[in-house]
Parts: C-alpha cells; structure tokens; sequence
C-alpha cells in the first residue's frame, strides 16, 4: 500500500485547527462543557461552538448527554486515542516544557492514608533521582470526589480507601491496611490483651473521619463492644500517637504506622476478642497519565505486598 507523502499529510491537517483537538480531549476527560470553559477560562459558548465545528468535521455527534454529563460515542473513543499521543508528544517539544527541569507530580490522600504512602513515594522518587517533584494535599474523600479532583486536573494521583470505576481513570489496589488497638507499653491497666468488658469501659481515642466506609465498621464495633463514646476524636496520628503514649488510653490504627512508630512512642499492641475491621487502599489516576509518571507508580505498585 503505497504511502501519502509527508508534505501532502501537512497540507492535511490544514483542513482541522488543532484548538478543536484540545477542546474535544477535555470535554472527552470531563464530560461537561461547562467545567472545559472554566479550565481553559472562556466562555460555555465559545466551548460548544468549538464541538460543532468538530463535529462538522468529523461527521459524528461525538457525545450524547445523559443528565449533566457528555459521554462519548463510539467514534470519540477511537479519536481520543489516537489523538491523545499526539497530543502529549507535541507539549514535551514546546519551549516553555523544555524550560521545566522537574514534573510536579500532585498527590492527594485521605489524611490517615498519608503515613502509610507519601514517605515510602517520596523515598523511591528521591532514590530513582526522578525528574519528578511531589506536592501533597489532603481532603475528604469519596469517589464522586477522586474523579473531579482528576478529570479536573487537580491531581494527577490519589491515593484513597476507593475503588474508582471510570472509563478514562486507571485505578489499581496498593495493599492492605489492617488495624490494631494499641496501649502504652507501660499501661499498667492492660496487659497483651484486652477483654470485652475491658474494651467496653477503656478510654478510647478515634480518628474523626468522614469516611463512609469507616465510619460504618466504627458503628458496628461501637454498637457491639462499646458503652460509651470515644474519649477524643482527631485527624492527627500524631495526636494519636502521643495520647496514648503518655495516658491510660487506647488507640486504633494502621498496622504500618504501629510498627513503624511503636519504638518511638513505647508502644504495645493488644490482642482483641474480635477481629478489627480492614480496608483497602487503592491509587487512581488518569489513564492518560505520563509516561515518566506511570512508570514510577508502577514500580511504586510492585514494591508493595498483594
């Protein structure tokens, strides 16, 4: 099959502004016209008027609405991937990319996800030399919220207790997180285990979350094995930490924040008549992600146990 020549491919592409291709990419991203116009600062007209053109030219509807959101036809899923490498191979050629010595990478975590992922990222992306530099944010999170913060380019990851279900968001579990309840190791009120009974009456310090999924298992164990309300409620696991460390309390937390902190605070793990709920932590991030990125995060994944 013979091959058009380069020159008459260039003339071709006269036929289409590539400011359509862009627009199409993010209305394909995010599904709303209105959220393209405030990324790109312009107006919810000027964005549809954009996506007629497109669609002129390409002889297909490109998205059909259901309620608030545009979803793509058949044809824009082959025309996104197709264009999307373009796309991203024409930004790394701009002068302004050449300029940027490091790619900010922008994490976002549920607060008590952070010790468990941000120090053991930061580690591998510091020891790989990776051209990649981390801001981190914390915030309540669900999956309604993962999937704005990422269609809106917000975040390029999160890590979170969610499993994500979107067709251009690649969501991938990291591990388990198993919790123990921990003491004092000089306690003098427990020693490695705890009762029912014990467990009902101890002071017991919480971690204040809006976490559907905790808040739930919290219900039932409070429900079953409680006959008070928790003593403090805090979004510190330091908090946590030192709490327990200098009174009679009891804590809960992750099993990775316990063995990686227990030496420094003095504290014991207590065996319970009931088995504490575990969950889950999962990453999510566009699946269009760089390349340089993607290849980190994987070789972040596969360092971490099933």
């Amino acid at each position: 099959m013979p091959t058009m020549p380069v020159s008459d491919k260039i003339i071709s592409l006269n036929r289409i502004d590539l400011n359509l291709l862009t627009i199409f990419c993010l209305i394909y991203s995010v599904g709303s016209i209105s959220k393209v116009a405030d990324m790109l600062d312009i107006s919810a007209s000027a964005v549809s008027q954009s996506l007629r053109k497109l669609r002129e030219q390409m002889g297909d509807n490109l998205f059909v609405r259901s309620g608030n959101t545009l979803l793509p036809t058949v044809y824009a899923d082959e025309l996104y991937d197709n264009i999307l490498p373009i796309i991203d191979k024409l930004a790394t050629l701009l002068p302004l990319s050449s300029r940027i010595k490091k790619r900010r990478l922008t994490l976002y975590t549920e607060s008590f996800v952070s010790p468990l992922v941000v120090p053991e990222l930061t580690q591998k992306i510091v020891g790989m030399n990776a051209d990649v530099s981390l801001l981190h944010r914390t915030a309540e999170l669900n999956e309604a919220k993962i999937t704005e913060l990422l269609n809106m380019r917000q975040a390029d990851v999160v890590f979170s207790t969610f499993s994500v279900e979107s067709s251009n968001i690649s969501c991938q579990k990291m591990s388990d997180m198993t919790l123990v309840l921990i003491a004092a190791k000089d306690n003098p009120l427990y020693e490695n285990t705890v009762t029912e009974e014990m467990f009902r009456d101890a002071n017991l310090v919480g971690y204040n979350t809006k976490n559907e999924k905790i808040i739930y298992h919290r219900s039932i164990v409070d429900k079953k094995f409680r006959s008070s309300e928790r003593c403090l409620l805090t979004t510190s696991f330091a908090s946590i930490l030192l709490i327990v460390s200098t009174t009679d309390c009891l804590g809960i937390i992750p099993e990775k924040v316990f063995a990686t902190y227990s030496g420094m605070y003095q504290l014991k793990k207590l065996e319970t008549p009931f088995t504490l709920p575990q969950f889950s932590i999962y990453s999510s991030c566009r699946k269009e992600t760089n390349k340089t990125l993607f290849s980190l995060l994987a070789d972040f994944y596969t360092s971490k146990p099933a």
